[in-house]
């Protein structure tokens, strides 16, 4: 009985390895797309803004996680591109900048992306 417990155990165990490895493939491979698309689909006056997108990995626990970010110094635009901003000058508010909605499209794409990838593969 216990020989049965140790091998149905390692069983699941080996499965569970090759899920996670999988998983982890997946999102690591979707979140590169993911940075690819928003170089393409950000604002780019200068192009610096777009070309700042980059992917971090930080290990926690047992997994990955996969950081989606803009580098220093146009980090700070990314809220005010997203969701427009109100303009001053000499204090006194002239109008307001219109939203560039890039983030959010890109956000969606990524979770149905690896939803459905795992869907396939798992």
């Amino acid at each position: 009985m216990d020989s049965l417990l140790k091998s149905m155990n390692d069983i699941l165990q080996t499965y569970v390895t090759s899920v996670d490895v999988e998983s982890n493939r997946i999102i690591k491979y979707c979140s590169q797309d993911a940075v690819k698309k928003l170089r393409a689909e950000s604002p780019s006056a200068s192009g610096e803004y777009a070309k700042n997108w980059s992917l971090k990995t930080k290990k926690v626990m047992y997994n990955n996680v996969y950081i989606i970010y803009n580098k220093a110094p146009t980090y700070r635009l990314t809220h005010l591109l997203e969701n427009g901003h109100d303009v001053v000058v000499n204090g006194i508010k002239v109008g307001r900048a219109p939203a560039h909605v890039h983030i959010a499209p890109v956000e969606g794409w990524l979770e149905n992306e690896i939803i459905s990838r795992l869907a396939e593969q798992l």
